[in-house]
């Protein structure tokens, strides 16, 4: 068999899963990214944290699909989705390489699969996109370093480029680059590191330049990101993070990994990772390393250093993918090395031969199949992806591009409303309907008679707890039709409910 049938496979079949659970966008940061994204390279120029309107990494790939698909459905999954293929396909490629392709492959669908991987999976989030590239980087090192690859300049400005983008999205992906000339330097020596260098100084002054010309500042970007702890925070929020025992900082990743369902199989890799380690040292010398290198300047700048002013909070995750496919793939790594160990000691007996050689695929694959289905039953077909009925929105599309000429205005929540920005285009572009958006506020006089009433999700929240919690603002705790109200679109699941003002009354 090809060696690209199995990635192009493994590709297929998890893109076929990612698009059966795509859930309708959220109207927070990705909403944000994507703002920032079209109107680039025009600055925005709202409230927006600077350190998300200035990651560029993301933002451009983003302008080029608005570009193509406008300000729709497509555009904002597109980006994300690749990115979740680059982490799969790199995780993999590098599981190849250090251990079989069975690592590869398990590894790969572990570490995607993943409860907090798989949530940003089809979101325009910079997390998943900049471990992807920086795995994919890994791979390449490796595959330089045993002469797979020729060390040729292409290829290491290539890398070079790699590691460069990954930083113009995701910031504290650098903590993790010292892995790449620790791999390369007995390879390629200084002239080589420096052909990796230049590429990532010159994207570097790019994205200086960037913020100069648009913020006015060239050190604007990372600037917020080194202070975006220091500001002030809700209590409820700032007793998570801040004033800890110095204990709480160093144990945050495996606390936080056991709040998922397949949580303390993700503990199980990190320790057998530590364990691996120490048996195989040169074998599992790159997963170790590359989680040390994360783990000790985000535990030493998470608390560890000065508890009443931590630099990040350490609970977000997102902020510990960059090593998801490294104890994922050291995890499982040892598991392989180990099957192999055990199969040798079999071979002298009887059918010893098929028992070695099917013990470590045994191993790797029933604890990645274990991981996998745990993670699987907990994000499989929620309330809000496509399996599970979250087309509420597309449905109430379809019934505007219907009724393009019953309104000049349709009235909602902030939050919906900006929502309702990606649903007045179709899913690929094209305008499906020409009603202007409005934003009901509390104590705004209303909408006009003839205008159009919507209330989205305002019952149960689950699949946008923040539109409910907005409608609820204006329209009060159960928000009902008014007076002069008259019910013209509902779905079957009440989830989406359109009104017609019949005659004005004040919005409360």
């Amino acid at each position: 068999m090809p060696a690209w049938v199995l990635p192009v496979v493994l590709a297929a079949g998890w893109l076929a899963v990612v698009l059966s659970q795509l859930r309708p966008p959220t109207p927070s940061d990705q909403l944000n990214y994507m703002e920032a994204a079209a109107r680039f390279p025009h600055p925005l120029e709202t409230s927006t944290a600077m350190h998300q309107v200035t990651r560029f990494g993301l933002l451009l790939p983003m302008r080029l699909a608005i570009a193509v698909f406008g300000y729709s459905q497509a555009a904002y999954y597109v980006v994300p989705i690749i990115a979740t293929l680059i982490l799969l396909l790199g995780t993999y490629a590098l599981g190849t390489q250090l251990f079989s392709r069975v690592a590869g492959v398990a590894a790969a669908l572990v570490v995607v699969a993943a409860t907090p991987v798989f949530a940003d999976a089809a979101d325009p989030l910079p997390d998943v996109l900049a471990a992807g590239l920086f795995t994919v980087a890994v791979s390449l090192a490796l595959a330089i370093r045993r002469r797979r690859l020729p060390a040729r300049w292409w290829v290491l400005v290539g890398l070079g480029l790699l590691l460069g983008w990954s930083y113009l999205v995701r910031e504290f992906i650098v903590f993790v680059w010292p892995l790449i000339p620790i791999l390369l330097w007995r390879r390629v020596g200084w002239r080589g590191l420096f052909l990796v260098a230049a590429p990532m100084a010159a994207l570097f002054a790019g994205e200086t330049l960037l913020c100069w010309a648009l913020y006015g500042n060239p050190m604007a970007r990372i600037h917020a990101v080194t202070h975006h702890a220091e500001g002030p925070a809700p209590i409820e929020i700032a007793r998570t993070f801040r004033g800890k025992p110095r204990s709480t900082y160093i144990l945050r990743l495996p606390k936080t990994l056991r709040e998922y369902p397949e949580g303390n199989w993700m503990i199980a890799f990190i320790g057998l990772t530590l364990a691996g380690g120490a048996v195989w040292r040169r074998r599992l010398a790159v997963p170790v390393v590359w989680c040390a290198l994360l783990w000790v300047p985000l535990t030493l700048l998470g608390g560890v250093l000065d508890p009443s002013a931590p630099k990040l909070r350490l609970q977000l995750i997102r902020y510990w993918f960059p090593i998801f496919p490294a104890f994922m793939l050291g995890g499982l790594g040892a598991l392989w090395l180990a099957g192999r160990v055990l199969g040798n000691r079999l071979r002298d007996r009887p059918g010893g031969h098929r028992m070695a050689v099917a013990l470590p695929v045994a191993l790797v694959v029933t604890v990645a199949a274990a991981t996998v289905g745990t993670a699987a039953r907990g994000w499989w077909a929620l309330p809000g992806s496509r399996a599970g009925g979250g087309t509420q929105l597309e449905a109430f599309r379809s019934w505007m591009s219907e009724h393009d000429q019953a309104a000049p205005r349709i009235w909602t929540d902030a939050h919906t409303a900006r929502l309702l920005q990606i649903y007045q285009h179709g899913p690929f572009g094209g305008l499906a309907w020409h009603a202007r958006i409005g934003r009901a506020t509390p104590g705004h006089p209303g909408a006009r008679p003839g205008d159009l009433v919507l209330f989205f999700d305002t019952e149960s929240g689950r699949l946008c707890g923040r539109c409910r919690k907005s409608a609820r603002q204006v329209w009060g705790p159960r928000p009902r039709p008014l007076v002069g109200w008259r019910q013209v679109y509902a779905t079957g699941d009440g989830v989406v409910q359109v009104y017609q003002v019949l005659s004005t009354g004040p919005v409360r």
